[in-house]
């Protein structure tokens, strides 16, 4: 009798140490599942747009940009266009005497996606010449064209026949949707030195650089 009730003691010790090995060997087993992703972002060149414009609340090119003179200067309609880059062109200005002025007047329009930053205003290189025929005095036409500037105002900022650069630090922003003025303005300053015959002058190439990045 005793010794039957031995057999039922070793018989119930060895299920609980089966159960618990098995349970044991769930537990060694595992998954591991991972997901990757990843996503590329190319954004359109053409979402950064900053165009001429002769209106404050659209772009518009369709008509020419007439100039504002003092004394008796004249000058020609400047015409702008936002084909590839966008230009103004046909800016000339014919002085008599010191103290006239020539004067243009229209818009950047930031038609883009993006704050743009002005970056900087760059000139080219000026440069005044004798016209042929006309009989000026080479040393006169070079001291007569100091007297004669070009200075261009974006916003509040005017630069003066010489490249202007802005900080990133002090940062010259145009929103989306807005616009700012532009007004380019060529002097013969008063009481400037004469020429003894005509001359023309040349400034070169105004650059308007924007960007994306302050």
């Amino acid at each position: 009798m005793i010794k039957n009730n031995n057999s039922k003691v070793i018989a119930v010790v060895a299920l609980a140490v089966a159960v618990v090995g098995l349970g044991i060997g769930f537990a060694a087993f595992s998954s591991t599942l991972t997901i990757s992703a990843t996503a590329n972002v190319t954004p359109s060149a053409s979402s950064f747009n900053v165009d001429f414009s002769t209106s404050s609340t659209s772009v518009d090119v369709s008509t020419k940009v007439k100039p504002t003179v003092t004394g008796s200067a004249t000058g020609t309609d400047a015409t702008l266009s936002n084909t590839s880059n966008p230009t103004a062109t046909g800016l000339a200005a014919s002085f008599t005497e010191p103290g006239q002025t020539v004067t243009w007047s229209f818009y950047a329009r930031n038609a883009g996606e993006y704050v743009a930053y002005l970056k900087s205003i760059t000139f080219g290189t000026k440069s005044c010449a004798a016209t042929s025929g006309g009989g000026a005095t080479a040393a006169l036409v070079t001291s007569a064209c100091s007297s004669i500037s070009l200075s261009v105002k974006v916003g509040s900022e005017t630069a003066v026949t010489a490249t202007k650069t802005f900080a990133s630090t002090s940062p010259h922003t145009l929103n989306k949707a807005t616009s700012e003025a532009i007004v380019i303005t060529a002097t013969y300053a008063s009481g400037g030195n004469r020429a003894d015959g005509p001359f023309t002058v040349t400034f070169g190439n105004v650059v308007l650089n924007y960007s994306s990045a302050a």
